[in-house]
């Protein structure tokens, strides 16, 4: 019985972490391709940090799959020293001298640190195991690209912000409201607010 509460390849479909509750299962987290930034990155190593510090280590309970967007970020990251903290957690750390000899369809509860580029995002190679629950931050969420159906499961692919991809991941579930803050804390996350009236140059049926 797998009851699409997800609305899935509905994009305009938006819920707050809440409406999961603590029980809402993750097979595969993903932060990756051109629809993150440095920032991004940032945030999975200081989450990385703030967990170790209150549990003394950290393991995943699904696997996080992360691509930083190009290889200059990557550079960057080494000397702001935030690649140490991922490469201390990480089960796989790509390397172009002995790339894969195919794309992973399977995967295990570790972070992989994949080659910057589209990864999951491309759904060509790449692909989570049919059936599963993908959290990504990724809009190309579109049936079939990520993640596939089985006869007995639909597979989900759901799109969320970096830190909550990533906590879910770590415990394999939605988080609460408490986890959440405790693994944020000290990160400057960027706050959006909509705006009050109705644009002049806009037809959206949100306004």
């Amino acid at each position: 019985n797998n009851i699409d509460v997800s609305k899935r390849y509905t994009h305009d479909t938006i819920r707050p972490i809440s409406y999961y509750g603590a029980d809402k299962k993750v097979d595969l987290g993903f932060v990756g391709s051109c629809m993150v930034h440095k920032g991004d990155v940032k945030i999975v190593a200081q989450m990385l940090r703030n967990l170790e510090s209150k549990t003394g280590d950290v393991k995943f309970n699904a696997p996080l799959v992360v691509t930083a967007p190009t290889y200059n970020i990557i550079d960057e990251l080494k000397e702001e020293g935030d690649w140490g903290i991922l490469q201390k957690y990480s089960g796989f750390e790509f390397d172009d001298n002995a790339p894969k000899n195919s794309a992973r369809t399977e995967y295990e509860n570790i972070l992989y640190l994949e080659r910057p580029g589209c990864n999951l995002c491309m759904g060509n190679q790449e692909k989570a195991a049919k059936g599963d629950t993908v959290l990504a931050t990724t809009t190309r969420l579109f049936k079939g690209r990520v993640v596939e159906d089985t006869p007995e499961k639909k597979g989900e692919s759901l799109l969320a912000s970096t830190p909550v991809v990533v906590l879910s991941a770590i415990l394999g579930r939605t988080p609460t409201i408490e986890e959440y803050k405790t693994a944020v804390d000290g990160i400057n996350l960027t706050k959006f607010s909509p705006p009050l009236d109705k644009l002049s140059s806009t037809n959206s049926v949100h306004f």
